[in-house]
């Protein structure tokens, strides 16, 4: 199932030179049945006997009510991100752990994802990533598959040998992620941007006075007969049942 805001893709014409690419990772680049990037460690079994039974301690114990205010499920994933990364220091994660858990993960991208990053990368698109999942496990897997160019640009949770993290993303934030002086020159002189997500809070990448020149793509994998309506009402173009990079790029051409 698609849905397509006609209107607006015949108002925007994207260029190789007039556009860039905002992304989120998890069940966007990925499929939509996949596991999250944080969950690659956690299916690992390399970080302990324990490992599993604390990290899910921390996230029932964080998990906000889909009811509460976005302060309050802002403030439960950052104290929840917290916790996981001095999990991760206390369990002496390390780049060799990170190869080998990306190396057993069974997480898969969408299909044709790897096509897209790579004609992206070959027109010279910057593709801007921002995901609440652990950057150093995102770019080893990126790495793997053989799609981690110098075009791509991540904003995630990163963890280094002194267990903190920069950037400290949630779903509720990516509004306020501030770009280095190289992305903005990157994509300073492209007026338009093609902005991918699987949640309708995905759409705050973007500043409010953009949205106008701004091709907003949500994939709705789970419950979409009761969510349809409000993502056909928030994103430009609605791919359901996994769909792949393939039919998004045929809409787009």
């Amino acid at each position: 199932m698609k849905y397509i805001n006609q209107n607006k893709l015949n108002k925007i014409k994207l260029t190789k030179d007039n556009f860039y690419v905002l992304i989120d990772f998890d069940r966007t680049l990925t499929k939509g049945n996949s596991i999250s990037c944080w969950r690659i460690l956690y299916y690992s079994d390399l970080l302990g006997n324990d490992f599993k039974e604390k990290y899910d301690k921390i996230h029932d114990k964080t998990f906000p009510n889909e009811n509460e205010s976005k302060e309050i499920k802002q403030n439960a994933y950052s104290e929840r991100f917290e916790e996981y990364m001095e999990l991760l220091k206390q369990k002496e994660l390390n780049d060799e752990i990170i190869k080998k858990a990306v190396q057993k993960t069974n997480l898969q991208l969408r299909d044709g994802a790897k096509e897209f990053l790579k004609k992206m990368y070959e027109a010279n698109v910057p593709v801007i990533i921002i995901s609440c999942s652990i950057g150093n496990v995102l770019i080893e897997y990126l790495k793997s598959n053989n799609c981690y160019y110098n075009n791509i640009h991540i904003y995630a949770n990163y963890y280094n040998d002194y267990g903190k993290h920069i950037c400290n993303v949630t779903p509720y934030n990516k509004s306020e992620i501030s770009f280095s002086q190289e992305v903005k020159d990157k994509i300073n002189n492209r007026d338009y941007t093609l902005l991918l997500g699987d949640l309708i809070d995905d759409i705050n990448m973007i500043e409010q006075g953009r949205l106008e020149n701004t091709v907003t793509v949500g994939f709705l994998d789970k419950k979409i007969t009761e969510n349809l309506k409000l993502y056909k009402e928030n994103f430009d173009i609605v791919l359901t049942d996994n769909s792949s990079y393939r039919e998004l790029e045929k809409i787009l051409n």
